[in-house]
């Protein structure tokens, strides 16, 4: 049977995602706000994987921003997504 994953993070809810990137010593702190479009998974890997690269995943988050630029996050263990209003009825 195929698992059937349920959404985290129901679209037209209002969230804040942080994430860290760590470049050699350095970290820098990104975060945004906005409103979920959709949550999804993406392939992860490359042309040296072959046919298990249709099997391994990344969780995604399709969000649109307040000024309408859509972005797309890949969500990890280290990324903290905060509900900050939930969706409209």
């Amino acid at each position: 049977m195929i698992p059937i994953r349920t959404p985290k993070y129901v679209p037209g809810a209002r969230v804040r995602v942080v994430q860290f990137v760590r470049v050699g010593h350095r970290r820098w702190k990104t975060m945004f706000e906005g409103v979920v479009e959709r949550e999804g998974q993406r392939p992860v890997g490359g042309i040296e994987m072959g046919g298990k690269a249709s099997a391994c995943r990344q969780a995604t988050l399709r969000i649109r921003c307040v000024d309408g630029q859509i972005t797309e996050v890949a969500l990890d263990e280290n990324t903290e997504v905060e509900v900050l209003a939930p969706a409209a009825v």
